[in-house]
């Protein structure tokens, strides 16, 4: 039975090391009984999001393969719209209903998240586990926001609606710089898992 299920959601276009990096240093926190990757089918940001979803679910295929503990979630793939997290979360809930949910989100989301669609039905279906990472200018989180911040882990997961801040070193880089340097045949090395990087090179996939 999964007691505290982790949820790591993102469009993975393409998925990179800031994204395992991060998934493994939560992992051997062992805080979760599992955590569940779930890639977009579409973005409700308004993201671009360039590779289909057959190259990049096997993309996360091929990176996550050695964590035992990380289990891939097709469905908002399936579903074929707009990727919601409140709509996924339901759905989680009918499947997990006893389960403790956090959405692992980084500190730029969480400046955001009051812009998310039914956000307070969001917090009220999960908590947020925020991974801290510096902004390039300093933004005022939410008075609503900054109330729900727990002080100990614990504390966190005792219910929904709570959030907590988890330090952690995070490699910088987003996929759409990665998608640029693919462009630009620049070096990858460090930034993308080699068999991902040679998926990306055999399907040449972000050329254009």
């Amino acid at each position: 039975m999964i007691k505290r299920l982790g949820i790591f959601g993102g469009a993975f276009d393409p998925v990179h090391m800031g994204h395992t990096e991060s998934l493994k240093f939560i992992s051997n926190l062992k805080i979760f009984d599992e955590i569940q990757v779930i890639p977009n089918y579409a973005s409700p940001h308004d993201k671009f999001i360039q590779g289909n979803e057959m190259h990049r679910l096997k993309m996360l295929e091929i990176a996550l393969k050695d964590f035992k503990s990380i289990k891939l979630n097709k469905f908002e793939l399936n579903d074929k719209n707009t990727s919601y997290t409140h709509k996924t979360l339901n759905f989680l809930k009918e499947i997990y209903p006893k389960t403790h949910f956090s959405l692992i989100i980084g500190l730029d989301s969480l400046h955001n998240f009051t812009t998310w669609k039914n956000w307070k039905n969001i917090l009220s279906l999960c908590s947020l586990l925020v991974l801290e990472r510096k902004l390039q200018d300093n933004k005022e989180l939410d008075k609503e926001l900054e109330s729900k911040i727990s002080s100990n882990i614990e504390s966190f997961f005792s219910g929904h609606g709570k959030i907590f801040l988890l330090k952690n070193n995070l490699v910088n880089i987003s996929s759409t710089e990665i998608r640029l340097k693919i462009k630009n045949n620049e070096n990858l090395t460090g930034l993308v898992d080699k068999q991902v990087m040679d998926y990306i090179l055999s399907k040449s996939l972000y050329k254009r």
